[in-house]
């Protein structure tokens, strides 16, 4: 599969309504008039039509998500105040046990070589290696906040039933290669640690993950306007570290991480055969299902899909975060509409997607579990991130517009 470069979005202004009394329906504003519900914000004599904004840009198209209303006793006045989209941040885990000297393709021989030598041409570590540095230098990615570890440390984790030993003990991850930060700073420092690594040991998937989502848990904490997730990168299935390191242990400690606030999601990305229980990780994670690389084809190719799939499920330009109301004002998550004005113009209402639809079946907006963000679903994300000078304003003050559930 072959993704889309997608280009960053301009994040236009938040336009925060405050609502005048039930009884003024015909209230003129700037001009133009407001009727049967209908809000001119823009240009003199211009006027919406029933349950449309006008926000007077000169071309509205509708609705985007089905059909919808707004509060028809309400006529509004306008104050703005500037947003950003919410900043992302990757941190990686990344697997340099001894398997990943294996070879790829695999011509379907089983490989586990813990301590073995590398593979004479491409193994699974030299084309994982290859995939993050591309990752890393793709322009695409520049405004992602991106850091990384690598497990296990030195020596091959063969503990015991206590796990006690240093490859075991998940302190011995707690610190980062390079600490998560903007990759137009961390690009080089990433590079040289990637290419530094050796493989070798076995796999100690429950203390490297716990390590993971602790530090991404602790840095979203430390920056509470970002969205943190953490991308686990093995080639195989627990091994060694005793009877607590298994698959259905990380789960578990994948889905403590999602469910904690904040909320860190875990993505697995799983280069090798028969990986499929990694699924339960993924899943209890948050993010579905593990991305799967087939080491008996062409690994590099879907190694590069998978990372772009994985930047473009983090929402990276369909997440924007909810602005502060004007002083003086309280938000009232019931009273929020947006719109999108692409490059040419034209000027669509988004409607809200109805209670209980997931943003895989949506059409136009939800809010995050945490009411923090406002979150694009569906079409509604496709086109802002397909037009890079598109404008979105979020309008606060008069009753949601829902659009119609999925079909």
């Amino acid at each position: 599969m072959r993704l889309v470069q997608v280009a960053p979005i301009l994040f236009g202004t938040f336009v925060a309504l405050a609502c005048g009394s039930s009884g003024d329906e015909s209230k003129v504003l700037n001009g133009g008039s407001a009727a049967n519900g209908n809000i001119n914000t823009g240009s003199t004599g211009n006027s919406a039509g029933s349950g449309t904004i006008n926000t007077g840009n000169g071309a509205s198209t509708g609705n985007s998500g089905g059909a919808g209303s707004v509060d028809e006793g309400s006529a509004c006045t306008t104050t703005s105040a500037d947003g950003e989209p919410t900043p992302v941040d990757l941190y990686f885990m990344v697997d340099i046990t001894g398997s990943m000297n294996c070879p790829v393709p695999d011509g379907g021989v089983v490989c586990d070589m813990p301590n073995g030598p590398p593979a004479s041409g491409d193994s699974r570590w030299t084309v994982v290696s290859a995939a993050l540095k591309a990752f890393i230098a793709d322009p695409a990615n520049q405004t992602l906040g991106v850091g990384m570890r690598f497990f296990p440390v030195g020596g091959n984790n063969t503990g015991g039933p206590g796990g006690n030993n240093t490859v075991c003990n998940a302190n011995s991850y707690a610190m980062p290669n390079v600490e998560i930060g903007p990759l137009s700073t961390t690009s080089a420092p990433l590079t040289t640690a990637i290419n530094m690594q050796m493989p070798g040991g076995t796999t100690p998937t429950v203390p490297s993950l716990t390590a993971a989502l602790d530090h991404a848990t602790a840095w979203a904490k430390a920056n509470p306007t970002h969205r943190v997730a953490v991308v686990y990168a093995t080639d195989g299935q627990p091994n060694g570290c005793g009877n607590s390191n298994t698959v259905q242990q990380a789960a578990a400690v994948a889905l403590k991480a999602a469910l904690g606030t904040p909320s860190i999601p875990t993505y697995v990305l799983g280069v090798g055969p028969s990986l499929d229980n990694l699924n339960t990780i993924a899943e209890n994670g948050g993010t579905k299902a593990a991305f799967l690389v087939d080491t008996s084809g062409n690994a590099a190719s879907q190694l590069s899909a998978a990372l772009a799939s994985i930047r473009s499920t983090t929402a990276l330009d369909c997440t924007y975060t909810v602005p502060a109301p004007p002083k003086g004002q309280t938000l009232d998550p019931s009273k929020v509409n947006i719109t999108y004005t692409s490059s040419a113009g034209t000027v669509t209402n988004v409607l809200q997607d109805p209670p209980g639809t997931s943003c895989d079946a949506g059409s136009g907006w939800q809010y995050s579990a945490d009411g923090k963000t406002i979150n694009l679903c569906g079409k509604a994300c496709n086109d802002v991130k397909a037009d890079k000078n598109g404008k979105l304003q979020v309008l606060f003050g008069c009753t949601t517009q829902v659009g119609n559930p999925p079909k």
